[in-house]
């Protein structure tokens, strides 16, 4: 058996992949805390004249109506670009929204200055075109080959039906399971469950539509992947919108997502106050087993630690199988008893009847409370971490395996709500069977600070994370 799987692993390794990193989630992205924030922090500052935005991190961009056109770009990086007539056509819309997709060399992708060189002269390109663009959601990822570097944007114009609201998100991927074919079908199940998870986090999951970002290094399994984009579809009745591939990059599987609401989004930082409960709709930690489990076929001096840990390989293998059939299934059920209670797009927010705020726990795991607590400007109290399987998450980071072991991919998601409200939301999300639990609190407003239990430092090894939180 390990013999086919080390097959699979060195056929990755042949198309840039890393399946010691696991190119999945947080593993594949350019890093946010130390090179795209800084980075886009200047390229703001560089096109503050023209009419381009690009709008403060989010979970998905929100656009009130019913959005129902798609416009898509495919661009090079690092050379200034020149917008052809296709899109100045889209100049009778006015502004146009946008989420957007690139793929970094990877020598550009592990420093702001680099990482500036390379976007930069696309969105000047797009700025200078006179078109007026809000940038709501960007995702960037690394490829180990020069050539396979491109950016994507999916243009949305506003739309014509007033009602409700529109949520978008892109999420791309190279593989979920390197243990497994590429051509599997949780491969691609996980890749757009994850691209979905952010609308699902505001409670959005009617009218599902996926445009796809899909390549392989041969026809034959990009059939195959675009055949099981046809069969997710069907599955979950999610529409699949037809558009141009990038056609760059060894592997790719992902998609921009959209969905629509009649509520209002839970996006109330304003409406964060003291006493309101965290609540986390099912453990965190999904890449931590596959992780390990990859590790061990790859490097047999772990077999021996793990064993004398008490825990063999058949184990954990059983334990990766798991993990990988839960990435590979959406987060639909979650999305409904977020949905639940939210107010109706034309109502205000209701203190004690609704909830505030939710962000999805996929990429840096529990780095996002610290992100929640800057986005309402509070001061939050964790009073547990949980994880998915503990034990092996703390085994992971103890042979420096992985450095965030909360870090996952269709992740769940964190709710903020009142604590009127945070009994009945866990006995709503208990009776779809998932395991939620109340995690922490808001103890203060006025100053972002995340406490967290000093035990969270068996799990997560790198110190730039740790430094986000107070430990106590």
């Amino acid at each position: 058996m390990f013999e086919e799987i080390i097959k699979r692993v060195e056929y990755y390794k042949k198309l840039g992949l890393n399946p010691l990193a696991l190119a999945t989630g947080c593993a594949v992205k350019v890093d946010l805390l130390r090179v795209v924030y800084p980075a886009l922090k200047i390229i703001r500052d560089e096109l503050k004249n023209f009419k381009f935005f690009i709008a403060p991190r989010e979970d998905a961009l929100v656009v009130p109506g019913y959005a129902d056109e798609i416009y898509r770009a495919i661009y090079p990086l690092g050379v200034d670009i020149d917008v052809d007539n296709s899109l100045n056509r889209l100049n009778r819309y006015g502004k146009l929204y946008s989420v957007t997709v690139v793929q970094v060399y990877q020598r550009y992708a592990d420093s702001p200055e680099g990482f500036i060189n390379k976007i930069l002269p696309v969105y000047r390109g797009l700025a200078k075109s006179g078109l007026e663009i809000v940038i709501g959601k960007g995702h960037s990822i690394i490829t180990p080959f020069p050539e396979d570097e491109f950016s994507l944007f999916d243009l949305i114009p506003p739309p014509t039906r007033l009602e409700g609201f529109t949520a978008i998100n892109n999420d791309t991927i190279h593989i979920i399971d390197p243990s497994q074919e590429p051509g599997d079908f949780k491969q691609v199940s996980g890749a757009l469950s994850n691209s979905l998870n952010d609308i699902f986090a505001l409670g959005v999951y009617r009218d599902l539509r996926i445009a796809p970002v899909v390549n392989a290094p041969s026809e034959e399994l990009l059939e195959k992947l675009l055949r099981n984009v046809d069969l997710y579809s069907k599955q979950y009745g999610v529409k699949v919108v037809d558009v141009t591939q990038p056609k760059k990059g060894r592997l790719l599987m992902g998609a921009t997502a959209i969905g629509y609401t009649d509520k209002a989004p839970p996006l109330f930082e304003d409406k964060v106050g003291k006493g309101m409960k965290l609540i986390i709709t099912r453990p965190m930690g999904e890449l931590a087993p596959l992780n390990l489990y990859l590790s061990c076929i790859i490097d047999e001096s772990l077999v021996k630690d793990l064993e004398s840990q008490g825990i063999d390989v058949g184990y954990l293998e059983k334990i990766k199988n798991e993990v990988v059939d839960l990435i590979s299934k959406p987060n639909i059920d979650a999305a409904k008893v977020i949905y639940k209670y939210l107010p109706p797009s034309k109502e205000e927010y209701k203190p004690g009847e609704h909830i505030a705020v939710t962000t999805d726990v996929t990429g840096p795991g529990i780095l996002v409370v610290k992100e929640l607590a800057e986005r309402t400007n509070t001061k939050i109290r964790l009073y547990t971490v949980p994880l998915l399987y503990p034990e092996i998450s703390e085994i992971a980071t103890k042979l420096y395996v992985i450095p965030n072991a909360t870090s996952g991919t269709n992740g769940p998601f964190i709710i903020v709500a009142p604590d009127e409200i945070a009994e009945d939301v866990v006995r709503d999300l208990k009776s779809l069977g998932l395991k939620p639990a109340i995690i922490g609190e808001v103890v203060d407003v006025g100053e972002p600070e995340v406490e967290a239990p000093k035990s969270l430092e068996r799990f997560v090894a790198d110190r730039k994370v740790l430094a986000q939180f107070r430990l106590v």
